[in-house]
């Protein structure tokens, strides 16, 4: 059995001076990607070799704090793209008739009534 791992490429690296925040995408048991962050803060050490450190003075943090909120915008877009992708792929494999009844054409089915009516906002119960 071949346990040797082929080391993951980040997604996307965003930078700020010596700041970094890293986009990860990983994978679950199940198959399912999951996004992390890293923040880092890269510096030359005594024989002058770049090293990587995760502790920020109090003037770095907040610029850290930046580069995380891009990152997490990405991955949020990510998962957003993902799930579009596995909506279109659930409908296709479901073929369209059999979606127009489901949904009611183009009409999301919280925006339905009992009877399959479409209504253009959520119907409140009394």
């Amino acid at each position: 059995m071949d346990t040797t791992t082929t080391p993951n490429k980040p997604i996307a690296t965003y930078r700020d001076g010596r700041l970094k925040s890293t986009l990860w995408a990983n994978q679950n048991r199940d198959g399912d990607t999951y996004y992390t962050v890293t923040l880092a803060k890269v510096y030359e050490d005594r024989n002058g070799k770049l090293q990587e450190t995760n502790s920020f003075s109090d003037t770095e943090v907040l610029r850290v704090i930046e580069l995380g909120k891009e990152a997490r915008r990405d991955a949020l877009q990510l998962r957003r793209e993902q799930s579009h992708e596995r909506n279109r792929q659930q409908t296709h494999d479901q073929g369209p008739a059999r979606d127009a009844v489901d949904r009611g054409g183009d009409t999301p089915a919280r925006f339905q009534d009992r009877d399959g009516q479409n209504h253009a906002q959520p119907r409140m119960e009394r």
